[in-house]
C-alpha cells in the first residue's frame, strides 16, 4: 500500500510541474511558463519554457517556440529554437525553421521545414522572456577592429 500511495504522490508532483491546455481550449496569446507546458487544443500565439514542451495528437500551435526540450505530436506552424532534442512524432505536421542542439524526426512526419544545428561556437541563454541567442564570431570581431583602424587611415 505504501508504495501506492508514494506513487500517486509523485504523480500528483509531476502534474503540479506541467502546465496542461486541454483540448477544445483556445488561447490568443503568447504563452511563458517556468515549468513543462504540453498543449492539446489551439493556440495562437509564441511558446517560451525553459523546459520541456509537448503538442499532443490534438495540438496546434501557430506561432515561434522556445523551449529547452519538444515533443511534437499535433500542429505547429512557426519556427523553433530548442536547447536540447527537438522531437517530432509520425504523426506530426510541421511548417517552419527549426533549430536545435538534437533533432529526430519519425518516419510518417508531414515537415516542410529548414533544419539547423546549434553549433558549439552559439551560446543560448534561455529568459523567461524568450530564449536568446548570442553568436561568437571571431571573424565579426576583427571586422569591427579594423573599423576602428580605418578611422586612423588618412587617404591622400
Amino acid at each position: 500500500m505504501w508504495s501506492k500511495d508514494r506513487k500517486i504522490l509523485e504523480e500528483i508532483e509531476i502534474a503540479s510541474l506541467t502546465s496542461v491546455f486541454a483540448a477544445g481550449l483556445n488561447i490568443h496569446g503568447d504563452i511563458e511558463a517556468m515549468s513543462d507546458i504540453r498543449i492539446e487544443g489551439d493556440v495562437k500565439g509564441n511558446v517560451t519554457t525553459k523546459k520541456k514542451l509537448i503538442v499532443g495528437a490534438s495540438g496546434f500551435v501557430r506561432g515561434d517556440i522556445l523551449a529547452g526540450e519538444v515533443c511534437i505530436m499535433g500542429e505547429v506552424i512557426g519556427d523553433f529554437t530548442v536547447l536540447g532534442l527537438a522531437k517530432f512524432t509520425a504523426n506530426a505536421k510541421v511548417r517552419g525553421n527549426i533549430v536545435s542542439q538534437s533533432i529526430e524526426i519519425e518516419e510518417g512526419a508531414d515537415m516542410e521545414v529548414t533544419l539547423s544545428r546549434i553549433k558549439p561556437e552559439q551560446k543560448i541563454e534561455p529568459t523567461i522572456s524568450g530564449l536568446k541567442m548570442v553568436q561568437i564570431d571571431k571573424v565579426a570581431k576583427r571586422e569591427k577592429a579594423f573599423e576602428g583602424a580605418k578611422k586612423d587611415i588618412k587617404v591622400l
